[in-house]
């Protein structure tokens, strides 16, 4: 018997997140112990809860890291959550597979057992930029503080298509109202989450500000609709999540589940299954599971960062109210 840990906020406000992503491996798990299990080995799975705060995220990094019989993590899935932890695992000499986390400074930091499943806020920005800019015909645009790394890169592929800032601010600054309506830019890019964003945009419609907003991964989360209700209509954001286009995978989870996977449901089964057949190669490879052979597999599915080596990022609309409505890949 072997293991693999799933770190994720299975109680608190983001509880929903982690009770979308459990399935997905539970069902990765299930399909390849039902098929004879990973070169003879049956795995099992560890799930902990991190609560979405990295305090709590380094505490069960360093529960997992004692456990000689788990041979990769698949986690966190916060940006800040994930860098608490590079360090836990990687002095304990085990594979991290981040199935979400978008900053920049995930990979690449010396931390070479550590695998980043999707884009960096670097493309997810660049992208937006490109969408607003050349696709969209926005000239004059409006930045709205989150995450640096996202607002940087949008900040400076938008100059380098032709744009112009003409506001830079932080969402809780007292002028942002009076600013907006001033300037009256022609896009409002939001550089942060889901739950200030649908704060952002009930001050914005309440306001009389109808100004379209666009966000990066932040926003790819059903709380943005759930507060700002009609308000979040026309909003539009750049992710790393693609559409639920496999109709067979749909099935299997929600035969496991009892609901539809959630928008990072397929994210999670493919980090699941990406560190199922490194053990495999591993164990091949050794004779016997070894963290150091699964890290030395997944290196080989990956840049000499941990990045993806073909990182895609999809553009959503909300629409009708529904989340997410895809709008182009």
């Amino acid at each position: 018997m072997v293991k693999i840990g799933l770190v994720a906020p299975f109680e608190g406000l983001y509880r929903p997140l982690g009770y979308q992503v459990l399935p997905a491996v539970r069902l990765a798990l299930r399909e390849r112990n039902e098929a004879g299990g990973v070169s003879g080995y049956m795995v099992e799975l560890v799930a902990l809860n991190d609560n979405q705060d990295p305090t709590m995220a380094v505490q069960r990094a360093q529960e997992i890291a004692v456990d000689p019989d788990i041979m990769g993590v698949i986690g966190h899935f916060d940006d800040q959550t994930t860098l608490a932890v590079l360090s836990s695992y990687h002095e304990a000499g085990l594979a991290l597979v981040v199935p979400t986390a978008t900053a920049v400074e995930v990979t690449g930091g010396g931390y070479s057992q550590t695998f980043r499943l999707g884009a960096d806020n670097n493309l997810v920005g660049a992208t937006a930029a490109h969408y607003a800019v050349v696709e969209k015909g926005a000239r004059r645009l409006a930045v709205i503080r989150g995450r640096e790394d996202l607002v940087s890169s949008f900040t400076a592929a938008a100059r380098e298509e032709g744009a112009v800032v003409v506001l830079d601010l932080e969402a809780d600054d007292e002028s942002l109202i009076t600013a907006l309506a001033s300037e009256r830019p022609d896009v409002i890019f939001f550089g942060g989450g889901a739950l200030e964003g649908g704060e952002l945009l009930l001050r914005l419609r309440e306001a009389g500000i109808d100004i379209p907003l666009l966000g990066g991964n932040g926003l790819n989360s059903p709380y943005l609709v759930q507060i700002a209700q009609h308000a979040a209509e026309g909003v539009t954001y750049v992710t790393i999540t693609p559409p639920l286009g496999d109709q067979a995978f749909v099935e299997r989870y929600t035969a496991v589940s009892g609901a539809p996977p959630g928008p990072y449901a397929a994210l999670a089964y493919e980090a699941a299954d990406l560190l199922l057949n490194a053990l495999e190669e591993a164990i091949t490879i050794e004779g016997k599971p070894t963290r150091q052979g699964v890290i030395g597999a997944l290196s080989r599915s990956f840049d000499e960062q941990g990045q993806p080596l073909n990182p895609q990022v999809y553009i959503y609309e909300i629409v009708d109210g529904r989340y997410p409505g895809e709008l182009r890949r």
